[in-house]
């Protein structure tokens, strides 16, 4: 049934953007064509502090670094 819905899909080569592997897929649907969808919003990582035992904090920041 989904092969019904779509009418084709064009896959891009991929490229490194940043050291990271990215690959543009287009979806063209039957009847509608193609639906864009804006990028998501990077949410903000929050900086966490936990006491492991008396003493003993660990940190981490939103590098992902122990301090």
């Amino acid at each position: 049934m989904l092969g019904e819905l779509i009418e084709r899909i064009e896959v891009c080569q991929s490229e490194k953007v940043d050291g990271v592997w990215v690959q543009k897929l287009t979806i063209h649907y039957t009847c509608v064509g193609e639906i864009v969808i804006p990028e998501a919003l990077s949410l903000p990582v929050p900086d966490v502090k936990m006491q492991t035992r008396k003493g003993v904090t660990v940190a981490y920041d939103a590098t992902g670094k122990i301090a």
